[in-house]
């Protein structure tokens, strides 16, 4: 798995990297941005001044012009020489304003205008208070200079709103030459001036709004702007030079409604200076070109199909290297491993090729055989205990007969009965007592069972004998026919064995145990008669041999079998003998 763990380590480092790309790369675009947008608008907060002070020489301009009418300058010096001014003098000059201010030619037309006579008075005005005469306006700083022969601008506020205003001295040109007056003309700041202004910013993008404290004066566009931000901003901006507010201050980030803007104010001067006048330029906030902004801001036409293609080949031949590495290290191996596997369980082999598989499923295999080992083992192991506990049972055998479990069956397996009578099919050697007794009472307690010693697996029998002829009479110790009821009286061999004085070898049991084998089979039912602490006195090899012989030759008479095989085990704490009967098919 080393190459598609190599292969998948490559591709998520390649995922995490574009991923980081595609989270990064519109940070620096974003700061592009906002940078381009405080550039904007420092642009258009400057071209703001510019236009505002071309309007101002252009107001300058044509009050200088106003105030060089014959009209004006024959009611100045009149007024100025006459002791007190009346309704009629007041009515004439105004007249004489109303005529000229509707010949004015130009985009510039006052709103309002006020002549003043060399002493200050007010001698008439025009469309603003213009019943009112005869009170002195001296003082103001634009009136003064004005008096004074300078030509100004200012920005005065009445009534909640601003006018741009422009005086001019009025002289008399006749002998002798003397200043006979001024005169004040005026613009009201107005939502078409703002617009006219923006007009001019198209190409900024931007909107212009001109605001008294926290009053809307006049916008380009109705905007419904939180004038906080902006007023603390105004707060900061200092210095007596105005012009130099838009290089001074940042961009300010407003709300209009759920609408976000980024505004740069700039203050104004003159008189309403002192009252919070300032302007405004706006422009709509760029979205954030996050992640998600880019996303957003992806249109159609960006994917282009030269794009799509390079994106499909590139996602290919990815996609098929990694299959074929996933192939070649996994899929591939797992088949192999499979297949082994059913050859496994179909008995076609008995172990996994270990060395056929690599990696992981080697150690899949490995694994495998180990548990088959040890099953095998288990299985080995469970049968040489099974051996210990029921003696061997050889192939072709007929099973094991107990013979202290009780008498033969009937018939062997699919014969007829013998007509002899059956022998005992079981015996069992006791120590000797004051009075034997063939048979346990039903009443007496069982005894305490003692641990079974190591069996030892006997020889392998001699060759089978040719069966002696039974007698008529059955030997000592045997039990006769089955009476006239259908039950044999089972007889102990005790009394044979340990009854009297151990008789010599039989002559038949001798001959019969040609190559030892019954001598084994009686020193290994010795040998575990001492480890259950019976006692073996009286115990001989002549009575065990023939009773061995005799059992042997009754089995085989009544089985069929080749040949009978003894074992030696415990038996409620007592040694005890098992009679095999063997049987080749």
């Amino acid at each position: 798995m080393f190459l598609s763990k190599i292969w998948f380590f490559l591709v998520a480092l390649g995922a995490a990297i574009a991923l980081t790309i595609a989270l990064v790369m519109p940070r620096p675009a974003q700061r592009q941005l906002e940078t381009e947008e405080t550039a904007r608008l420092t642009t258009a907060c400057s071209v703001i001044d510019i236009l505002l002070a071309d309007a101002a020489r252009d107001r300058v301009a044509f009050s200088a012009t106003f105030a060089r009418a014959p009209e004006v300058i024959t009611a100045l010096d009149a007024a100025t020489g006459a002791k007190d001014l009346d309704a009629n003098r007041m009515k004439q000059v105004r007249q004489a304003i109303e005529d000229l201010i509707k010949k004015a030619n130009g985009a510039y037309v006052p709103d309002f205008a006020i002549l003043i006579d060399h002493k200050g008075r007010v001698v008439a005005r025009y469309k603003i208070d213009q019943d009112e005469f005869g009170d002195v306006v001296a003082g103001r700083p634009l009136v003064d200079d004005a008096l004074a022969g300078y030509l100004r601008d200012d920005l005065w506020t009445a009534n909640g709103t601003m006018y741009f205003v422009s005086a001019a001295p009025v002289i008399r040109t006749n002998s002798p030459i003397d200043y006979v007056g001024a005169v004040v003309l005026g613009q009201k700041v107005t939502n078409e001036f703002a617009a006219d202004l923006s007009h001019r910013l198209s190409a900024i993008d931007t909107q212009v709004a001109f605001y008294l404290g926290n009053d809307d004066v006049a916008a380009s566009r109705p905007l419904a702007i939180d004038h906080k931000p902006m007023l603390d901003t105004l707060a900061q901006l200092s210095g007596p030079d105005v012009s130099r507010d838009c290089e001074a201050n940042h961009q300010i980030p407003v709300l209009a409604g759920t609408d976000r803007y980024t505004a740069m104010i700039g203050r104004l001067p003159g008189e309403a200076r002192l009252k919070s006048a300032y302007y405004a330029v706006f422009a709509k906030t760029v979205q954030a070109r996050g992640f998600g902004g880019t996303l957003d801001a992806v249109r159609k036409s960006d994917l282009s199909v030269k794009i799509l293609i390079v994106v499909a080949i590139a996602f290919l031949v990815v996609l098929a290297l990694g299959i074929g590495f996933m192939f070649i290290e996994s899929d591939r191996p797992l088949r192999r491993l499979t297949n082994d596997a059913v050859k496994l369980a179909k008995n076609e082999s008995e172990r996994l090729a270990e060395d056929a598989h690599g990696g992981k499923y080697g150690s899949i295999a490995r694994s495998v055989n180990i548990h088959i080992d040890k099953v095998g083992r288990d299985a080995k192991a469970a049968r040489t205990n099974l051996d210990q506990l029921l003696g061997p049972a050889p192939e072709g055998s007929l099973g094991t007969i107990d013979l202290l479990a009780g008498a033969l069956p009937p018939a062997r397996p699919g014969g007829a009965v013998a007509a002899a009578a059956p022998p005992p099919s079981d015996f069992k050697f006791h120590d000797p007592a004051p009075t034997p007794a063939p048979f346990a009472s039903p009443s007496a307690p069982p005894r305490a069972p003692t641990p079974p010693p190591v069996q030892a697996r006997p020889a392998a029998p001699p060759p089978r004998q040719a069966p002696p002829v039974p007698s008529a009479t059955p030997p000592r110790g045997i039990p006769g026919p089955p009476s006239a009821h259908g039950t044999t009286q089972p007889l102990s061999l005790d009394d044979d064995i340990l009854g009297g004085p151990a008789p010599s070898p039989a002559p038949a049991a001798v001959a019969a145990d040609g190559d030892g084998y019954f001598k084994q089979v009686f020193e290994q039912f010795v040998a575990v008669k001492k480890s259950c602490g019976e006692n073996t006195a009286g115990l001989t090899y002549a009575k065990f041999a023939e009773k061995l012989v005799k059992n042997r030759d009754d089995l085989i008479v009544k089985t069929g079998c080749r040949e009978v095989r003894f074992t030696v085990y415990v038996k409620d704490g007592k040694a005890a003998l098992k009679a095999t009967p063997v049987k080749d098919e």
